[in-house]
Parts: structure tokens; sequence; C-alpha cells
């Protein structure tokens, strides 16, 4: 008997089979090194040639290859299938920008890495628009703001999706009017490719126009009379959904709530009329504010105030606000009484104290008013004034009248602001305008008579370019600058007027050359402006003008420079760098501004 040779017995275990551990580990490593080859070698580049924007667009969301092509687990076989079926996808790609019969001419190169696809379309003449049948039935037959028909005009070049909007536009028109059971009879777009022409024929069936049942508010607090003053519609008159949001949005703009549902009651709907039912949550009755911020006229502002929003049940409200810096201070309450159209006209009672404390004004005022303010058409607003006035003034060193001025003071003004409501504001202005005055013999201690006007417009153009243009006015009837109160003399100069100069740093002077104010004013602004990255933008700027006076040495004062915009989260920021070019020396002076831009 043989026996084995020494070692032949660990030599014969090398032999055996691998173990079932072994055999799985082997598997994993094999398959991972097949799937990153394979994966490797499934590169694919999809070229689309002959097509516009929109078209290409379209048609590489239509494809399958475009869709997939970054699978794990493409293979060479899915490729192939999905490149065949390629052509026949996009010919359903074009069909909705009426090209039905395009020429397509489609390659598969194997690459080192995968596969090249290309796809070479000539699109061919788009079926043009023929006839476009629009025509209403029911009630609505002779409702003006349903006879504009559709926005296609024969000729044009068939667009499924314009034609979809136009479809449903006019639907939701006649929705919005009233019309809620609307509906198409018939809504059909024919396409004839051997004459290349679609023709539209939409026939809308308007069914009757519903109007408003009972209204109904659900709430607490508020009389339902007074929020009834609020709607522009009552019982009887017809439906309109532009309408409702139009409420809705009042009623959320007055502060008054925190939420508003207006919901028709179409279920309950009795002989063609409507019920509403309006549920509303009031917001908190006392608001409280306190804020900060800082301007290179004033120094560091605290303001501080309290509002209470409802008084009693027809909205009447109170607001008391403070103010605090080493410049200018105030103390200010007001009670409003909402009027017939409580969104938009009012009846303010005010009472103030002011504190002055700049180089050339010091010196404390009291004033009392009421301001009966109404709402115009086109954004405008027009405020008719009564203010009683007593102001102690030291101007330039010089002491006012001993025990100070009194002035009756009767005024009317009209004011439009007009924004797109965007964070940086793209197109808008202000416009104020003023007229007020005074007389001797009606508890004033002087006469005159003073004009103040004033705008700011910006103007966008790209994306990132603006123009801002400012633009004051003001002119005073009066036989001198004295006649007028302290706080009536017109100044220039500051951060919202002149830069490059100090506030109330310009005007008329003394004979000591200092400033005492005048009683005519123009001073005026450009200023170009670059978005550069986000919300920081950068700007030049430049500033002319002065305040007045007949028989003074007046001057054209100028100021230009440049800054950085910041749209902060408390809002806008300039800082700016200007040069008071009219003056020798040519000072320069740093401006900071914290505020709305209009």
């Amino acid at each position: 008997m043989r026996h084995p040779a020494p070692g032949s017995a660990e030599f014969l275990r090398c032999q055996d089979p691998p173990s079932h551990a072994m055999k799985v580990l082997i598997s994993s490593l094999f398959l991972l090194l097949l799937l990153s080859a394979q994966a490797a070698a499934l590169e694919l580049s999809v070229t689309i040639e002959g097509l516009g924007d929109d078209e290409e667009q379209n048609v590489r969301q239509f494809l399958s290859i475009v869709r997939e092509r970054e699978r794990p687990d493409l293979t060479p076989e899915r490729v192939r299938y999905l490149h065949q079926r390629a052509p026949e996808q996009i010919r359903k790609a074009l069909q909705p920008y009426g090209l039905f019969r395009p020429r397509i001419n489609a390659e598969l190169q194997p690459t080192a890495d995968g596969f090249d696809c290309r796809y070479r379309i000539e699109p061919g003449q788009p079926v043009t628009i023929g006839e476009v049948n629009y025509r209403i039935s029911g009630a609505g037959t002779g409702d003006p703001r349903l006879q504009r028909g559709p926005t296609l005009e024969p000729g044009q070049p068939l667009n499924q999706g314009a034609y979809d909007a136009t479809r449903d536009d006019l639907l939701s028109r006649a929705i919005e009017a009233g019309y809620l059971d609307a509906r198409y009879t018939t809504h059909e777009l024919r396409v004839d490719l051997d004459r290349s022409r679609a023709d539209i024929t939409l026939v809308l069936e308007s069914g009757p126009r519903y109007r408003y049942g009972p209204i109904r508010f659900i709430q607490n607090g508020f009389d339902p009379a007074f929020l009834r003053r609020y709607l522009r519609f009552t019982e009887g008159d017809p439906f309109e959904h532009a309408q409702l949001r139009a409420l809705q949005t009042r009623l959320l703009d007055s502060e008054y709530f925190s939420l508003v549902a207006v919901r028709p009651l179409r279920e309950q709907a009795d002989e063609g009329r409507i019920p509403l039912e309006i549920t509303l949550n009031a917001t908190p009755a006392n608001r409280y504010r306190i804020g900060a911020g800082f301007s290179t006229d004033v120094g560091p502002r605290l303001s501080l105030d309290w509002q209470r929003r409802r008084l009693g049940d027809q909205g009447h409200r109170l607001l008391t606000e403070m103010s605090l810096s080493p410049v200018y201070s105030q103390l200010r309450s007001e009670y409003t009484i909402p009027l017939t159209r409580p969104s938009v006209d009012s009846l303010t009672f005010a009472a103030a104290l002011e504190n002055h404390d700049s180089d050339n004004r010091k010196g404390d005022r009291l004033a009392l008013s009421a301001t009966h303010s109404l709402g115009l058409a086109d954004d405008w607003r027009r405020n008719l004034t009564l203010e009683y006035t007593q102001e102690a003034f030291e101007i330039a060193d010089t002491p006012g009248t001993p025990g100070g001025s009194h002035h009756l003071m009767p005024g009317i003004g009209w004011s439009h602001l007009r924004t797109d409501g965007l964070e940086r504001v793209r197109r808008g202005h202000r416009l104020s305008y003023q007229v007020i005055g005074a007389w001797e013999p009606a508890l004033s201690s002087s006469s005159f008579l003073q004009a103040h006007a004033s705008s700011k417009s910006i103007f966008s153009f790209g994306d990132d370019w603006r123009l801002i243009g400012r633009l004051e006015l003001g002119a005073s009837l009066a036989e001198s600058a004295s006649d007028l109160p302290a706080t009536r003399r017109f100044f220039a100069g500051g951060d919202n007027s002149i830069r490059g100069f100090d506030l109330d740093e310009l005007g008329p002077k003394d004979s000591t050359g200092r400033v005492v104010g005048g009683r005519f004013l123009g001073v005026g602004s450009l200023e170009l402006e670059r978005r550069i990255n986000g919300k920081w933008g950068a700007a030049l700027f430049y500033d002319f003008g002065n305040a007045f006076d007949p028989g003074r040495h007046n001057t054209l004062a100028q100021g230009a420079g440049f800054g950085l915009r910041w749209q902060s989260p408390v809002g806008p920021v300039r800082i700016d760098l200007a040069n008071a070019l009219s003056e020798d020396d040519h000072p320069f002076r740093l401006h900071l501004v914290v505020g709305p831009e209009l």
C-alpha cells in the first residue's frame, strides 16, 4: 500500500471545492466588474438638429432615449430599441406645433464608450389655421364680455398649446362673468393634411347668468351693516368671481381679520341666485411694534407704536406712535373713523408733538389736525386737511417770534403710488401735490399760501439696470420767509435731497451767512443703478437744486457720487459717498439710509 508523501494531505485539501461563502464572494466581484464595465461602456449622447428651441425642448421631453440615458442598467439592446421608437415619438412631439410631416434622419453610431444618437429633422411646412368659427348660445349671446372670440387668426401656424389656452380662456371668461353652467357643445380642431390647413369650431353654450342671493357674515365683534360697506355689490346683482376676490382682498387689507373665507353656496342656489357666506376670523385687537433705524440725516432712530385695531363695532381705530432721534423726535396719536367705503375712505383726527434739533432749526411744534381722505380712480387719493399749529423755533441762532407762532391751515392734496410690488422695484412711481395756507385774521399769526409737489420714478431696462429720477418743487406766496412757520420754510441738503451736503445745509442765508430757509424750492436727482450680484447693486448719481428766496444770493447746489445698494431683510439699504461739486473745496460726505424706495 502506498502512503501519501509528507505534505500530500495539505496538497489534497487545496484541491477541495471552494466553500459556499467563497463562491458568493467571487460571483459578487464578477457581477460588480461586469456592471462597472457595462456602465462605462454605455455613455450615451443625443443630438437633435434642425428645430427651434421650443420644438427641440418638446421633442426631448417626448423621447424615451433622452429620459433613460442616465439609467445604470441601460443595455445596448435597450438603446437600439429606444432608437427605433424615436422617429415616431419625434413626430408626436412636433404635431402640437402644426408640423405633421417632418423628415427624420435617425443615426445610431457606436463609440468607444457607448453610442452617439443623432436626429436630423426637416420639420417641413407647418399646418396653418383656416376658418375660425366661434359662436355663443344661451343667455350670454349678447354679453359683450363674451363676444371677443379666439385670438387665433386665419393664416397663423397651428399651435396646439395656443389653441388649448384660447379654448380654456373663453370658457373661463364665461364662468368668471357668472355663467357657471357654461360648456362647449362643440370644440373641434380639424386638420386637413392634404391642404395643410386646420379649421377651428367652438360653440359655447353659456347657460343662465347667476346672481347673488342672500349675503351672510359669520363673525363676532362688528356690526354687519359696517361689514356690508365693504361690498361693491348687493343681492340680485350679477355674480362675478372677480368681485369675490376683490372683496377678500379688501377685508384682509383692513387688518381687522386674519382669515377671510368667501364661499358661494352654489348647491343652495334658488332660481339662479347663489347665497354667499363670508367667514371672518378677527386679528388680535392690539398690535405693538418696536423698530430701529439709522440715517446720516437724523442719526440713530428708535420707534415705538401701539395700535388698537378696533374700537366698538364700527371699525374705529387708534394709533399712537413715538419716534426718537438726536435731530427729530415725535409723539403722535391719531383716531381714524372709516367712512362709506371703509377700505379707501376715512376721517382722521390727530395730535402731534415734535422736537427739531438740527444745525439750522431748533424748537418745538404742536399740531392738531383733521383729515378727510378719499380714494379716487386709478389709485389716486385726495386729502382735505385742517391743521392748527403752535411753533416755538430758533432758526440760525435767531430767536423766533416771542411766544411762538400759531396758524390755522386748511389744505388739499393729491397723492398717487404705484409699484410692481417686487422686493427690488423694477417699475413704479410716487407722486404728491399739496396746497396749504393760512390767513392772519383766522387764528393765525401771519398769512401765506404754499404749493408743494414731489415725484419719484423708477424705470428698469434689461434684467439688471434701473434709472431712478426724483423731483421736488415748492413755492410760497408770502411777504417774506419770516411769515412762514419754521416747519414750512424750504431747506435743501441731506440724504433725500442733495447728497454731499448735510441736512438743511442749503438755502437762503442771513447777513451772518447762516441758512434761514426760503420761500421756493427746486431739487432734482438722476441715478443709474446696476445689480452686481444677488441682492447687491451699485449706483452713480447726480443731485442738483436749492431752496431760494427772491432778493437773496441764490446758487445752484450740485452733488454727485457713487453708492452701494443692498436688499436687506429689513428693507433696501443705500450707502452713498457724495461729493459737493458746487463747494470750493469739494468736500465728500457719507450718506446711509434704510427705508422704502418709493
